[in-house]
């Protein structure tokens, strides 16, 4: 079974959708290498002008992977797929047509950067619950440079640092997410808005997506210097005692000080 759906809605719009229900769509690495691959055929998708991401069963993305991770004793997602998805302001590929993030249920994490990277319109049913807990886990949080940079340093810190969740109205009153909706009008107003953006030129939607990349981009150090911490801390034996604690269910021992 595919991690990753992609559908055609009508004559311009896809849906692309997480589907691991069972394990709340946590990211691993066939998750990140579907997701990549889905990317980029909406790219090159010659109809496809607007996308829809969302989750399919009871969440978004809860997070990363951590039994993988635990079991592999490395990052599942740590190679080209997870360093195209999340920490490229382009795209997979160059991705300049507009992507809609549907969430629902938790978004954690991985979860939250794919959406606050990916999605240039976010939509959010009531009842969402946000949140990074990496810190808990002993690693790094990403919060990465192009995805984060106009969410208020106060409540980004607060997101990383206690690793507790917060709830949609949170996310929309810092401008983390557009709008909050009941769980059943949650994929009916992304399409509506998937809609109207398909009823304008699609050369001009993308040239204007262009732009407000290029206006926005951080500068390639501040992702060379994420890209140096991330490894650094995927890499270390806190990282693994995190991920194990929480397969076992135990409180972490952290080797660091």
């Amino acid at each position: 079974m595919p991690f990753v759906r992609y559908e055609e809605y009508g004559e311009h719009i896809r849906i692309i959708t997480l589907n691991r229900p069972e394990r709340l769509n946590a990211w691993g690495s066939q998750m990140a290498q579907e997701m990549e691959e889905a990317f980029a055929r909406f790219a090159d998708d010659p109809k496809g002008r607007v996308a829809i991401l969302r989750g399919e069963g009871r969440a978004f993305c809860a997070g990363v992977d951590v039994k993988e991770w635990a079991e592999r004793g490395e990052a599942p997602a740590f190679g080209g797929h997870y360093r195209r998805v999340f920490t490229s302001e382009w795209g997979t590929p160059a991705l300049t047509k507009p992507v809609i993030g549907a969430v629902h249920g938790y978004c954690l994490g991985a979860g939250l950067n794919l959406v606050l990277m990916r999605c240039d319109i976010r939509i959010a049913a009531e009842g969402t619950k946000f949140g990074l807990p990496e810190v808990a886990r002993g690693i790094m949080t990403l919060s990465t440079p192009f995805g984060y940079q106009n969410i208020p340093t106060c409540f980004l810190a607060e997101l990383c640092f206690t690793a507790q969740m917060v709830d949609a109205q949170r996310a929309l009153q810092f401008g983390m997410i557009n709008m909050v909706v009941p769980l059943e009008r949650l994929v009916p107003t992304a399409l509506e808005m998937a809609q109207r953006i398909a009823l304008h030129a699609p050369r001009a939607v993308q040239m204007t997506k262009e732009n407000l990349l290029q206006v926005m981009a951080p500068s390639a150090r501040a992702f060379l210097r994420e890209r140096t911490l991330r490894e650094q801390s995927f890499a270390s034996p806190d990282a693994y005692e995190g991920m194990r604690a929480w397969v076992e269910k135990r409180a972490p021992r952290w080797q660091s000080s």
